[in-house]
């Protein structure tokens, strides 16, 4: 007999980390963009940790040859080591992790593609390893009692000001309509943009955070929204989703950073330097 609860159960995610890290260049020159240090942490650090402490079971994390201090860092004790210091007694249990290979730079949507027979028809975790939030809660542990409350596709969301807009990108703007205090019902968003974003003083938009949690169903989307361009981006069947599906929107407590370009990345550091980044365990899970 099919068990519903276990459907809405989250214990997957996917991490797509075989990027270029152009934006990032030259330092990506060196090494990979998820190994940059933040707050004495390389960058996938925080997105393991957030995994851990949510509750995942399992990591798929989509990599390349270029990748191998990725993979060292994480297979080789290091992490662990990272991981143990954190809390306040007790231990964290890691997600199981599957590195997945993207041989070719052929864009997000085909990493997260080389994932489907493994996520199988489970929900699972989109996590975006170049955002992140300073908070005392995770963002998936913010949006997974969300998600098994509306069993619906959910995105994590920040409302962003003038001051931090040079930090982001134009992708991901939101048009949303409030449902309660926090949670919003997504009508769309917008696609990928060159263009930084520039606001007027006072005026704040809202954003995805680059934290999803998706039915299986998100793989169909993908396949119906590749395109003929060599690069299949993940966007379009975001957008999709979103115009044709109910998607709710958690507005995440804390201060979010993308760190994926050098405005961004640095307003992380200096962030995460001045106070301690690291999260309580208390109501993780």
């Amino acid at each position: 007999m099919l068990d519903l609860r276990a459907m809405h159960k989250v214990k997957k995610g996917v991490v797509p980390a075989a990027g270029l890290g152009a934006r990032l260049y030259p330092m990506t020159k060196v090494q990979p963009k998820e190994m940059l240090p933040v707050g004495g942490r390389p960058m996938i650090y925080y997105t393991v940790f957030e995994a851990a402490v949510s509750g995942l079971e399992e990591m798929y994390i989509v990599v390349n040859e270029r990748k191998d201090p990725l993979r060292h860092y994480l297979e080789g004790g290091e992490f662990e080591k990272d991981l143990q210091g954190e809390g306040e007694g007790g231990r964290i249990s890691s997600p199981h992790i599957t590195f997945v290979d993207q041989p070719a730079p052929l864009g997000s949507g085909e990493a997260i593609y080389r994932t489907k027979e493994m996520v199988g028809e489970e929900p699972f975790a989109l996590m975006m390893p170049d955002r992140l939030l300073f908070s005392a809660h995770p963002a998936l542990a913010q949006m997974i009692p969300v998600y098994e409350h509306f069993k619906q596709d959910i995105v994590g969301i920040l409302s962003v000001g003038a001051g931090e807009a040079k930090a982001f990108g134009n992708v991901g703007i939101l048009q949303a309509m409030q449902l309660e205090e926090g949670i919003v019902e997504v009508r769309g968003f917008s696609g990928k943009s060159k263009d930084p974003l520039i606001l007027k003083e006072r005026e704040k938009v809202l954003k995805t955070a680059g934290r999803w949690i998706l039915g299986p169903h998100f793989f169909s989307y993908l396949e119906r929204t590749r395109g003929g361009k060599q690069e299949w981006d993940d966007a379009p069947a975001l957008q999709a989703i979103a115009q044709e599906r109910k998607v709710i929107g958690k507005v995440l407590e804390g201060t979010g950073f993308d760190a994926g370009n050098p405005s961004g990345y640095q307003a992380a550091k200096e962030k995460f330097e001045k106070i301690s980044p690291f999260l309580s365990q208390k109501g993780a899970k």
